[in-house]
């Protein structure tokens, strides 16, 4: 048995072991469900991710009601997910599934890269773990533990390393009766096991064949480019009142928090202005936000917006930052 079976063999007796349940997770799986649960956990924690799961899939049942949700409906339920362009792609995904596939995904990774939203991992998930498609998923736990176990140093953010890691993946998965455990044993070993910092290698099945383990390198696998200095950005967010009601403005589709609502933007601080909570930082993947919320009417403002109640509010799209404000000072 050459090392690529025992690998595979390894993982797929892990997940057999030690996968952990998940909604999404059954014996026939929904491919809408694992679309929704593999879009929503891009970026984030399972433990995170899975109430929105819930509440999402509750609130929009099948990619027919996806695809009728008004937008502000499902932003509201994705606030503090963040990456909210994964929410507008998931809508437009399937509106384009109801208009070319009557509301149902496509059952191969070749036809499903062809959805609004959808890229070669999320593709080869679906198709897979749906459908038993032999082709290999790569996620950042993949990554990690195909770099670790074969010594691949290619950078894993490189185009090369892109092509490198995608091909020995489906290379890996070719020997598999059951696509579906393999891939997703691969990315439980690497959640669970193979992890980022203090990885449990001495307990390890892994771990005598591993390239990283056996030649001192596993604080030091995966490889990924740096990336530029993080940016810095000052925000001044004007709060104005009206009979209960706060001012708020919804964002172009151009920028950061695209489609969202927040409270008016100023210029620059305000003279004798009044700070209604302290200053804090909201760091983003690329830069960090240093935000303010200041006492304000409309005279100090350039573009208006609409006045919303509290309880309104709740049913927007708000960024984080702002949300966190409305539900602790208003």
């Amino acid at each position: 048995m050459d090392r690529f079976n025992r690998f595979r063999i390894s993982i797929e007796e892990f997940y057999a072991n030690h996968q952990r349940e998940l909604p999404w997770r059954k014996e026939k799986p929904v491919p809408y469900e694992v679309w929704l649960s593999e879009i929503i956990l891009q970026q984030t924690r399972v433990a995170q991710g899975t109430p929105y799961y819930e509440k999402i899939l509750a609130a929009f049942p099948t990619i027919k009601d996806l695809a009728e949700a008004p937008e502000d409906q499902l932003l509201s339920l994705w606030t503090g997910l963040g990456y909210y362009n994964r929410a507008r792609n998931l809508r437009a995904g399937a509106k384009q599934l109801v208009e070319k596939y009557g509301g149902i995904l496509p059952t191969n990774a070749k036809e499903l890269l062809d959805i609004k939203g959808i890229g070669p991992y999320t593709a080869a998930a679906i198709a897979s773990i749906c459908h038993g498609e032999k082709i290999g998923v790569v996620d950042g736990n993949v990554y990690r533990v195909l770099s670790r176990y074969f010594g691949v140093q290619t950078p894993t953010n490189s185009t090369a390393g892109i092509k490198e890691f995608q091909e020995l993946a489906n290379y890996c998965i070719e020997g598999t009766s059951d696509p579906k455990s393999y891939n997703q044993g691969i990315m439980e070993f690497g959640a669970l096991q193979c992890t980022p910092k203090n990885p449990a290698c001495m307990l390890c099945p892994l771990q005598s064949e591993c390239e990283a383990f056996q030649s001192g390198l596993v604080s030091t696998l995966p490889v990924k480019l740096k990336k530029g200095k993080r940016s810095a950005e000052t925000l001044h967010f004007a709060v104005i009142e009206k009979n209960g009601e706060w001012m708020l403005k919804k964002r172009d589709n151009t920028s950061i928090w695209a489609g969202l609502y927040e409270f008016p933007r100023l210029d620059q601080q305000p003279k004798n202005g009044q700070l209604l909570a302290e200053p804090f930082i909201h760091k983003l993947s690329h830069k960090d936000l240093n935000c303010h919320f200041w006492s304000s009417n409309e005279n100090q403002i350039s573009e208006p917006g609409a006045y919303y109640s509290k309880e309104e509010m709740t049913q927007l799209g708000l960024p984080i930052v702002i949300a966190n404000f409305v539900a602790n000072k208003l």
